[in-house]
């Protein structure tokens, strides 16, 4: 292998962000495969040949079932070269998606899609629900704020559907659908347009077409990264089928459900979920990436991702929980809106009956945690503890998290402004190795920001810190 293709590797193995490339001119090319979802959800049939008993293991069962051709493409035979020659980052991959594969791997078998689609998160996310690119792609399947509302992908201030890994592998599925019917079945072409967008995969396509030229994908000319990507995919199909052929060692994963989503019947602290399914709270968090806070949206989904063995016991356990013992005196218990204002009333309104709202309110030249508190109807006490303070003063730009009393802030304009204002705040709490830089870059911010936003005099930081970190629009 060269070495600028040996480097391009390094590189892209690690995050693709597949729709980096896409423009919103895409968006209403798919009109006419609309119905396409519909088509493939039809099929939803249980596929016993492919069970526990003729395939004990999840990625035997996943080569068995592998149908497009692997090309005897340069790109393609370097990438597959490249995959044999660091196993450790195959073990990784293939290990991480542990948790995830049966339920992806079912949902591509219902539809009668193509099997190699289940390779899609490790070309795009190695398999990371939390990955985010620098295109500010996010999820195992790297939508972007815009494209992941368009396909149904809820995003506020709780919870981000991309992230979240039944819903948005529902909506990369769907997309995929409606692109295979888009480009006539040609799913190298559908594949391609994931990355690229639609519109783009088009446009060569006709350009081919023009000067009388083949237009299956390795013969379109596409930006370098788009080009990769497909090749990437296929050879991860050929060492993932050809396993024993390549000296490769695939993890073991049972070919059977591990986890199961549930209802929790409305807003519920995971901390309290995680205690009634006698599993740690860490655990209950992997699980659901796609939850921003402790707590479930007041506003749904209403669902959690829970391993199957405690699944059943623990759906009736909230089903018959007491409204009172579902959220704890520190859970975040009001949407903090979203980053439409005028949705602040029926945030409001919908919660009564939580009497709470989370403002992060700025501290201003002369204002006292007294005077604070006086002004929300807390104590000095409360707001300290919500804050970590201890005995800190507060200072000018200071941004401080307040539970204010429903009643002392509905209705008003500061009220509005403020919620609104919140919805965009993210609260971070410092790891040990964390600097400055490392948190700048994670929130693609700069490190001037981070310092200013929190009032930082110096570069040192403490574990267990907590920082404010501002967010834009899209919750990025």
């Amino acid at each position: 292998m060269n070495i600028k293709l040996h480097l391009a590797l390094l590189g892209a193995l690690l995050l693709t962000g597949c729709q980096a490339l896409q423009t919103d001119s895409d968006k209403n090319k798919l009109g006419s495969t609309v119905n396409v979802m519909s088509n493939y959800r039809s099929h939803a049939t249980s596929a016993l040949d492919r069970s526990e008993s003729s395939h004990p293991y999840m990625w035997d069962r996943i080569a068995d079932e592998m149908q497009l051709t692997i090309p005897n493409d340069p790109d393609v035979i370097a990438y597959r070269d490249w995959y044999i020659q660091h196993p450790k980052y195959l073990r990784t991959v293939t290990e991480r998606a542990a948790p995830f594969l049966h339920l992806i791997t079912e949902e591509i078998d219902k539809r009668q899609m193509p099997m190699e689609l289940v390779l899609l998160p490790i070309v795009e996310s190695a398999y990371n629900p939390n990955a985010r690119s620098h295109g500010n792609a996010v999820g195992l399947w790297q939508f972007l704020s815009a494209s992941g509302r368009r396909y149904g992908l809820k995003q506020d201030y709780w919870y981000d559907g991309r992230r979240d890994v039944v819903t948005s592998t529902q909506a990369a599925l769907d997309y995929l659908a409606q692109l295979n019917a888009y480009f006539e079945g040609d799913w190298m072409n559908a594949v391609a347009a994931y990355n690229a967008g639609e519109g783009r995969i088009q446009d060569a396509i006709d350009a081919n077409r023009a000067r009388g030229k083949a237009t299956d994908f390795f013969s379109l000319q596409l930006p370098r990264q788009t080009m990769e990507y497909v090749p990437r995919m296929l050879a991860l199909a050929d060492v993932i089928k050809n396993a024993k052929k390549y000296g490769i060692d695939l993890p073991k994963i049972p070919n059977r459900a591990s986890v199961r989503l549930i209802d929790t019947h409305g807003q519920v602290d995971l901390r309290t979920a995680a205690e009634q399914a006698n599993m740690s709270f860490p655990a209950l968090k992997r699980l659901n990436p796609g939850l921003s806070r402790n707590t479930t949206s007041p506003k749904g989904p209403d669902h959690l991702l829970v391993p199957i063995g405690v699944a059943d016991e623990l759906e009736l356990a909230l089903a018959d929980m007491a409204p009172q013992k579902r959220l704890r005196d520190d859970s975040e218990r009001v949407a903090i809106a979203s980053n439409d204002v005028t949705d602040v009333n029926d945030d409001v309104a919908d919660s009564k009956q939580s009497a709470t709202i989370g403002i992060h309110h700025k501290v201003k030249r002369g204002d006292t945690l007294g005077t604070v508190a006086r002004s929300y109807g807390v104590s000095e006490k409360q707001l300290a503890q919500w804050n970590r303070l201890g005995k800190k003063k507060i200072k000018p730009g200071q941004v401080l998290l307040v539970n204010a009393p429903v009643s002392k802030v509905s209705g008003s304009k500061a009220a509005k402004l403020s919620v609104a204002k919140a919805a965009k705040l993210k609260r971070y709490e410092v790891r040990r190795g964390d600097s400055l830089s490392s948190i700048a870059e994670k929130f693609q911010i700069t490190v001037n920001e981070l310092m200013r936003w929190n009032s930082l005099g110096h570069n040192h930081l403490k574990p267990g810190q907590t920082l404010t970190v501002r967010l834009d629009d899209s919750g990025a």
